[in-house]
């Protein structure tokens, strides 16, 4: 019996599966992508995804990252999202899938679905001209070349602990008749990379694990690139970064004279490039504070409360910064609420060119004084807004009402369990305690291995 019970709780671990396929944009103009998305829970690193090259009626272009922490009683939960964009060719009415998506050497299929593409709208083409004209200023000193490598930032001045984007690409004209193919591209990547990231940064990799063909414009010319690395970096100090000139190895297909192909290897250098740091005005926050534009969402169980009552209360920082550092909020009056350590919830999206998402704390906090309540100097969130170049505050908009006696000590007792403290006080600690789970544990052990003991003996009879 314990033998084939064990064998089929193997069987179950290995069929269950740990991930979980995603399309969004089924109905979408030209310019807008459809995209297909792996959800991954319950691994430490993000599994290696390779998805299909082609769809039909569809371009590859750029993927994107996001992972979603969660911290509930000590225990942490994460769940990465890749995606793969695809952008539509024509307008249609399309019949997706199945398709083979490689999950680490593992085929995966996704279900049928259906693609409509309309033409595009007003809003599509402003959104797509300002993406060509920002590439168009970093990149057209290098327009005037065939293929070229570009090591290139969406900012030449940030402040300390603001992010700034940086891409490494090749970008090859549609006139270029050579032929390229990657070459080493791993190894090629180690070494450049211990070129290129700043030391005194803290990285946040979009993870590409496919160089994707991304269609631009430059100067009226158009461009294809090939997007080797992406990462967004916030520096730590208000020292100056200074990203060298890198090179990139691609192998060039030429045909001889006699018409055979021939394999030649040049070697492409991007521009070396500076970026200032700027220091935080004096503030007696300064060293602490994060950089970015932020917003807040927050909620309660119930603006009704009551003293000695547990109630839910949400803190949420949704914006682009380094969420990942993102601190508590500020309580200030400790004296109207006991306010319980919060189950944190980190989503970080990496996407184009910024790292955005939220930070979410959930707290349990008993109120102990009655009264009517606003909360805007009691909870608060200070950061740095490099837009207006000034500090600003998140603070909470709510407004309570609290009934009941005046109370001192709280209990946090939720639905779901009591206390581990409940009733401590009628303990008697001189009494000895038996543990009957630790015997019961200790007699089914022994029993067990009697039974495996008696097994084996039976099969070599």
């Amino acid at each position: 019996m314990i033998f084939f019970w064990t064998i089929s709780i193997v069987q179950a671990q290995v069929t269950e599966n740990p991930f979980v396929i995603e399309f969004s944009g089924t109905k979408i103009s030209l310019q807008q992508p459809f995209t297909v998305s792996i959800k991954v829970t319950g691994f430490e690193q993000v599994p290696l995804i390779s998805f299909p090259d082609n769809i039909k009626n569809f371009q590859k272009r750029e993927s994107s990252r996001s992972s979603l922490t969660n911290q509930v009683g000590g225990k942490t939960i994460i769940t990465y999202t890749i995606s793969q964009n695809y952008y539509p060719i024509k307008t249609g009415v399309f019949n997706i899938g199945p398709l083979e998506i490689l999950v680490n050497k593992q085929i995966m299929r996704s279900e049928e679905t259906s693609v409509t593409v309309v033409q595009n709208t007003d809003t599509d083409s402003e959104e797509e001209v300002e993406k060509t004209a920002e590439i168009s200023a970093e990149l057209e000193r290098e327009s005037s070349q065939g293929v070229f490598l570009a090591v290139s930032v969406d900012k030449r001045r940030v402040y300390v602990q603001q992010g700034f984007n940086l891409r490494l690409s090749l970008l090859v004209s549609e006139n270029n008749v050579a032929e390229l193919d990657f070459y080493e591209v791993e190894k090629q990547l180690e070494k450049v990379l211990k070129l290129l990231k700043p030391a005194n940064c803290w990285e946040e990799n979009f993870g590409i694990q496919e160089i994707p063909a991304i269609p631009i414009v430059i100067k009226g010319k158009r461009f294809t690139e090939y997007r080797i690395y992406q990462a967004s970096f916030f520096p730590l100090n208000n020292q100056s970064i200074t990203i060298p000139s890198v090179s990139w190895i691609m192998k060039m297909i030429t045909i001889s004279m006699d018409g055979q192909e021939q394999a030649v290897l040049k070697t492409y250098a991007s521009k070396p490039l500076n970026i200032d740091v700027l220091s935080l005005p004096v503030h007696p926050l300064r060293n602490q504070v994060i950089v970015g534009d932020f917003r807040l969402e927050e909620k309660i169980s119930t603006t009704q409360l009551k003293t000695g009552n547990s109630y839910r209360y949400e803190f949420k920082i949704v914006g682009e910064g380094n969420i990942q550092s993102v601190r508590e909020p500020t309580f200030t009056d400790m004296a109207l609420f006991d306010v319980y350590p919060p189950d944190i919830e980190n989503n970080i999206v990496r996407q184009r060119n910024s790292i955005a998402g939220a930070k979410t704390f959930r707290y349990q906090v008993i109120p102990k004084q009655s009264g009517n309540f606003m909360m805007d100097n009691l909870v608060f969130w200070v950061y740095f807004n490099p837009k207006k170049q000034t500090y600003d505050t998140l603070r909470s908009t709510l407004s309570l009402s609290i009934v009941g006696e005046t109370v001192q000590n709280t209990q946090l007792v939720t639905s779901d369990a009591e206390s581990v403290y409940t009733g401590i006080e009628q303990w008697d600690s001189l009494k000895p305690v038996v543990d009957y789970q630790t015997i019961i544990r200790n007699i089914a052990n022994i029993l067990i291995v009697i039974m495996l003991i008696v097994m084996i003996f039976m099969f070599r009879k």
